[in-house]
């Protein structure tokens, strides 16, 4: 049967591009009220009414009125005014490497200074202010195989709020990372992530530039075990697969050119165009099963929001480049 009649139009309904990879990274400690400074709360009502709140806020709490007769509601927690810069490592930070978060698994965020990684991949081509923003940093520049490749990536959540600290970033930098790294298990994810929000502060800061490799892999090795603890967002080459394109800004399932369906709705291991610029696939034709030489991308999970919670398994290409049509 037509892969487009199995999967297609379900994947079209629940795996939408625009929704990108583990879910939007929300701003914390929010609250209602009224705009106010960056660093402090709105102003308190009077003792017959409450105040109105403020949109900043200390970094661990929301903006809100002080008065006898009760205050106002709470605004929106502001970022810190000394806010990292990592030109210098934050005071008290601990240096690590990927792999050394890997072993310490932290189940709370645990701040951490990790200098001189690479980025392999920025949500929609790069971070725009106000908008939530993710991308991908792994250890070298390349690896050997799969088995060197282990547990020397991972992702970076930034919430929209403090996203403008990172617009300048893109494939290739190598980066001083500052950032608080935890193992997200609500709600039946399980995920090692970096966190960036406006109570957890992060910055990187570009010392360098590389040309981050991709490890070869087969479709068989994305798995959801791979991901979340085997080994992790990998930056891989997949050869010689085909797939059947969506509209532009959709992603669409692979299978191994000549081969079957290798796999339902939650295995099957799909393209996406989230991490290119506009986050849209260009030159591909709706509806028709196309041969690609090769693909590559950072292997990544999403995650929308669902009770049950299904994992879907995505390829973030980063370029046209990443996908050449065969001959």
């Amino acid at each position: 049967m037509h892969l487009r009649n199995t999967l297609g139009s379900f994947l079209s309904l629940v795996v939408a591009a625009s929704l990108g990879c583990g879910g939007e990274v929300p701003d914390d400690n929010a609250g209602g009220g009224g705009a106010g400074a960056s660093s402090q709360g709105g102003m308190g009502g009077t003792p017959s009414e409450g105040g109105q709140g403020g949109d900043g806020g200390a970094p661990l709490e929301g903006g809100g009125g002080a008065s006898v007769g009760g205050g106002g509601t709470g605004g929106q927690g502001g970022a810190p005014e000394l806010w990292p810069d990592c030109l210098s490592q934050p005071e008290g930070s601990p240096t690590k490497s990927l792999s050394q978060i890997w072993i310490d698994d932290p189940v709370a965020p645990a701040e951490a200074w990790v200098p001189g990684v690479y980025v392999t991949a920025v949500s929609n081509g790069g971070c725009t202010a106000g908008v939530s923003c993710q991308f991908f940093v792994q250890q070298e520049e390349g690896y050997a195989d799969l088995a060197a490749a282990t547990h020397q990536s991972l992702r970076v959540g930034v919430a929209p709020s403090v996203a403008h600290y990172f617009t300048e970033l893109a494939v290739g930098d190598q980066v001083d990372l500052y950032a608080h790294a935890f193992r997200d298990a609500e709600d039946g994810k399980n995920e090692l992530i970096f966190l960036v929000t406006p109570s957890l502060p992060g910055c990187a800061a570009v010392v360098g530039s590389g040309d981050p490799q991709p490890v070869t892999a087969t479709l068989a090795d994305l798995t959801l075990a791979a991901y979340e603890d085997e080994i992790g967002p990998v930056l891989v080459q997949i050869d010689t697969v085909t797939g059947n394109p969506d509209t532009p800004p959709e992603t669409f399932a692979l299978w191994n050119t000549g081969g079957p369906i290798d796999g339902d709705i939650t295995t099957v291991t799909s393209l996406s165009p989230y991490f290119l610029s506009g986050g849209a696939f260009s030159g591909l034709s709706e509806g028709v099963n196309t041969n690609f030489d090769f693909v590559v991308g950072v292997f990544g999970i999403f995650a929308p929001p669902a009770d049950p919670l299904i994992k879907y398994e995505e390829l973030y290409v980063r370029s046209d480049a990443d996908y050449p049509l065969a001959n």
